[in-house]
């Protein structure tokens, strides 16, 4: 049975993990080789390092879980705009559960949250523009693209990006 959570310092590598894996797949071709062979493990650990020692005071990770195995997490900064509400800064699924439901499920406890907990109820997040299944599921929980813009990787890569907004996170709940 999956089990969605609040994460736990003990989470903190299985995701950092899960996260540089994940990024190695999603941004192959598009970030340098070399980062996402050798160095993507040490940058997204000392990250999540930081996040589970020093949380900032709005910030929130679940994980969804079977037994012991991490299938994926999501981390929220709650009210980090005033303009869109809460930032989804990561939301990562293991490639072997993908299309079970885990995404939505760690969206939909996010939404939840920002429902109870959230001065703005509005929801956005930053999805490379080449990551079109990634746009196809925001798009389905009513997610609209607002912004075109360019990220700079931690390797220092410039990528296209699309920022993804809810007004409301009705849809999400709903969808």
């Amino acid at each position: 049975m999956i089990t969605i959570k609040p994460a736990r310092l003990e989470h903190q590598t299985a995701i950092s993990r899960l996260h540089a894996t994940s990024w190695q797949t999603v941004y192959a071709g598009l970030l340098n080789s070399q980062y996402l062979s050798e160095g993507v493990f040490t940058e997204r650990g000392a990250l999540w390092q930081q996040r589970f020692s020093h949380p900032s005071t709005n910030q929130r990770i679940f994980v969804a879980e079977e037994g012991s195995q991490l299938l994926g997490f999501i981390c929220i900064y709650l009210d980090q705009s005033k303009d869109y509400g809460t930032l989804i800064e990561n939301l990562h699924v293991d490639a072997n559960t993908t299309g079970k439901g885990i995404g939505k499920a760690l969206i939909q406890q996010a939404a939840q949250v920002i429902q109870t907990e959230a001065l703005y109820k509005g929801a956005y997040l930053e999805v490379l523009s080449q990551n079109l299944s990634a746009q196809k599921f925001y798009d389905h929980l009513g997610g609209k693209p607002i912004i075109s813009q360019q990220w700079q990787a931690p390797e220092g890569s410039l990528v296209d990006e699309l920022v993804y907004a809810w007004t409301s996170i009705t849809p999400i709940l709903e969808s």
